[in-house]
């Protein structure tokens, strides 16, 4: 399993949000829209990251997330309709893109890769007061570090990799964290690449659209 440092074939675990998706066709009605902010890909190499160069994920990742905390402060369309208030979340999702031919992947990793896809595993939420404080939970977290890592490492075991998905909620002065993991495939640990993607979520608290 490889740190976020934070923060065979190819695939792109986020090509389905390229674009801007509704996850509900009603966001007045307690739904929720999705839209895409950026997607880069990035380098997990250990001297990058220690070096903080521009292209390791470290970087990319703290520069994509302050982008889109800043972006999520600004008032949308999303809740036009009706006269709920509009609130943001944003998404953060870290993830390998080439992975090891099916002959050579392990069973479990097969499993698991199903399973999760279908039912991701979860960690309670945590609050933060900074954005450098959610990053380096991150970070510990994808190294396997606290409890939260080392529980991580159990449930996610062999060679299998970890596709991550964050939700960051700001909340006062604080930010609420919530953490999703798909365990699939082990990748090809001779590609050093993995795609950072963020987006925004828009939702209104429930209630009927105005007539």
């Amino acid at each position: 399993m490889l740190s976020l440092a934070l923060a065979g074939f190819a695939y792109s675990p986020f090509a389905a949000q390229a674009a801007p998706a509704a996850t509900d066709a009603s966001p007045c009605a307690g739904g929720a829209v999705d839209t895409a902010l950026a997607s880069e890909m990035a380098s997990v190499g250990i001297m990058y990251n220690l070096a903080e160069h521009p292209k390791s994920v470290r970087a990319v990742a703290a520069r994509l997330l302050d982008d889109a905390l800043n972006k999520s402060k600004a008032h949308t369309e999303a809740c036009k309709d009706c006269s709920k208030t509009e609130t943001t979340r944003v998404l953060y999702r870290v993830g390998p893109t080439k992975f090891l031919p099916d002959a050579e992947q392990q069973q479990i990793c097969r499993t698991l890769d199903k399973q999760t896809a279908a039912k991701p595993l979860t960690w309670p939420d945590r609050k933060f007061k900074t954005l450098p404080e959610v990053n380096d939970w991150i970070r510990a977290f994808s190294e396997g570090r606290g409890e939260e890592g080392k529980a991580l490492y159990a449930k996610c075991s062999a060679n299998c990799s970890p596709r991550y998905e964050f939700e960051i909620s700001p909340e006062g002065e604080q930010m609420r964290l919530s953490t999703r993991v798909h365990c699939g495939l082990a990748r090809d640990a001779n590609d050093d690449q993995y795609e950072v993607a963020t987006a925004l979520r828009t939702s209104c608290k429930p209630g009927a659209a105005k007539p």
